[in-house]
């Protein structure tokens, strides 16, 4: 009788979640569509009028879009998608309604969504060649780190002399901002290009490093004294032990590495570049343009979120043999 009315009950449980989730689902389409109406239907306040609402009318129907998308092809997540886009169509009806049709604030400093996103039509050359200039630099930077800090970390992980080196260094100069090294960078190299790529190397080596090197030390040491009795060289135990092993440990250490190469990236086209999507934010910011500086603040949030989305993806494929990454029962997410 109690297994029945514990059945019934977790029936009933899940029924109110599905149509809680249900009902926030549609008002989020109901926002979205809102904002829609309000767009195409109400004609913006005279200091916020553009002749071209087309690129924000098409950025809400991509957003509907992807909306639904994410919907169908992660329905176990619902919960937390319909979340980020209720705050995201909400976000987007107030812009709309305060800023585009009533104009409360400053309609200098505060531009509408019509005039911020009418700026992807104008700039869609100089942005797509900001774009490139920036990933180019940030990725040459931070796989040279990758590539250096990996079999560094492991092996200073494996050798305690290395380690009673390498991991003091590391503690002690990781703290301090890349950003540091920018004006000798400048004046040593011989392009800017050189100097970031150097500076998002420095930026992102050490976090990379000390994610070896923990992951080498969280490793079981029974793992490692059955990998002796084989025999295994150095190369071996690195490469089919210590690597596989620490994976954890060395994709949370580029996580970090990765967000401060952005960042790194971002304030090193500020102070001194002449392409890159840092650049484009400061040199309208100089010239007052908030339109274009906010459409280049929303070009760069949508790059990293993308280049984030491919990490992850990149992280759960290597780690798919973990409870916490795989997609196996007893995975995290399957819960």
């Amino acid at each position: 009788m109690s297994e029945n009315s514990f059945s019934l009950g977790t029936v009933i449980g899940r029924g109110n979640i599905i149509s809680n989730n249900i009902i926030r689902s549609v008002a989020v389409f109901a926002i979205l569509f809102a904002t829609l109406v309000m767009t195409v239907g109400f004609p913006d306040s005279p200091e916020q009028a553009v002749s071209d609402n087309r690129a924000f009318v098409v950025f809400l129907l991509l957003i509907t879009l992807i909306y639904v998308a994410k919907l169908y092809f992660n329905y176990e997540k619902i919960v937390s998608i319909t979340d980020i886009f209720l705050i995201i169509s909400l976000g987007l009806f107030l812009w709309e309604l305060f800023l585009g049709k009533l104009a409360l604030l400053d309609s200098f400093i505060f531009p509408g969504p019509a005039k911020v996103f009418m700026v992807f039509q104008t700039d869609t050359k100089q942005m797509t060649e900001g774009i490139a200039s920036s990933l180019s630099i940030l990725f040459s930077g931070y796989f040279l780190a990758l590539v250096l800090a990996i079999p560094i970390g492991l092996y200073a992980g494996w050798k305690k002399r290395l380690f009673d080196v390498v991991y003091p260094i590391s503690k002690t100069v990781s703290p301090i901002p890349a950003t540091v090294y920018l004006p000798y960078s400048i004046v040593l190299l011989p392009t800017f290009r050189a100097s970031s790529i150097f500076l998002i190397f420095i930026g992102a080596l050490w976090p990379i490093l000390v994610g070896s090197v923990n992951g080498v030390f969280s490793i079981d040491p029974r793992l490692i004294n059955y990998a002796r009795t084989l025999g295994l060289s150095d190369y071996q135990m690195i490469r089919k032990i210590l690597l596989p092993a620490a994976l954890p440990s060395i994709f949370s250490g580029a996580m970090i590495g990765l967000i401060l190469s952005f960042i790194t990236l971002t304030v090193a086209e500020m102070i001194a570049a002449t392409s890159g999507l840092g650049w484009y934010i400061e040199y309208y910011h100089q010239f007052a343009n908030y339109d274009k500086v906010i459409a280049g603040m929303i070009l760069m949030i949508v790059v990293v979120i993308g280049i984030m989305n491919i990490f992850d993806r990149v992280q759960k494929h290597f780690l798919r043999w973990h409870p916490a990454y795989g997609e196996g029962e007893n995975s995290a997410s399957s819960l």
